[in-house]
């Protein structure tokens, strides 16, 4: 016969193998996760601009248009930036100090260039005391926006016009068409300098944005 104490002994026994072999099995049970491991957030960002796609990194961007964060601290990998919306950035180079350029616009807008809308139209170029640089009068009269034009044959815009700039004190602004879909917008502070030296400054930003297209649809090519 068996004592009360070996009875207890024998329940706890069995128990114990009851919960281990349950729990045994509810390990096997459980669904094993065979997702792959997140990959880090990439330092790479892709911006839309209609038919123009940038690839860009991300610590190069200051702030997109309707977006109250960073855009380092922004998860998704594509950003289609909204008709009229702006990526803001500091030019990823050295720039001479006198040029004074703050942040640089790059929108999503079409313009038709300067010269050819009506209020320009009939103007004509006249050299200027600097060189590559014309200043863009009208037949008679004074002008009504103190405009001028790059003349090196690589300064076009996206409708094949050379690019303009115009004073407009204390500031310079020269607007950029680059493609259908992207306008770029450089302010500039220092009005001497930029005459003296602005040239190279927006050839390197032109290459700078130009070289970062990773796709330009056949009809976003020059007309």
């Amino acid at each position: 016969m068996t004592s009360p104490a070996s009875q207890r002994f024998l329940i706890s026994l069995s128990l114990a193998i009851h919960w281990g072999v349950t729990s045994s099995a509810a390990l096997l049970a459980a669904p094993i996760d065979q997702s792959p491991p997140r990959e880090p957030q990439s330092s790479l960002l892709e911006l839309r601009f209609g038919a123009t796609t940038i690839v860009v990194e991300r610590k190069t961007i200051n702030w997109i248009s309707g977006y109250q964060k960073r855009p380092d601290q922004l998860t998704e990998p594509t950003i289609t930036v909204p008709n009229n919306g702006s990526v803001f950035f500091t030019p990823p180079f050295e720039v001479p100090r006198c040029l004074e350029i703050g942040q640089v616009l790059l929108t999503y807008q079409t313009i038709e260039p300067t010269v050819r809308q009506p209020l320009f139209v009939d103007y004509t170029p006249m050299a200027s005391e600097f060189r590559g640089i014309s200043q863009l009068r009208p037949p008679s009269g004074r002008p009504i926006l103190d405009l001028y034009q790059f003349e090196a044959s690589d300064l076009k815009d996206f409708w094949g016009e050379q690019i303009t700039f115009y004073r407009e004190p204390p500031t310079i602004n020269v607007k950029i068409q680059l493609t259908r879909d992207t306008h770029l917008r450089v302010p500039a502070t220092a009005e001497r300098c930029f005459f003296e030296r602005g040239e190279a400054t927006i050839r390197q930003l032109i290459s700078f944005v130009t070289g970062k297209i990773k796709i330009m649809r056949s009809w976003e090519r020059n007309p």
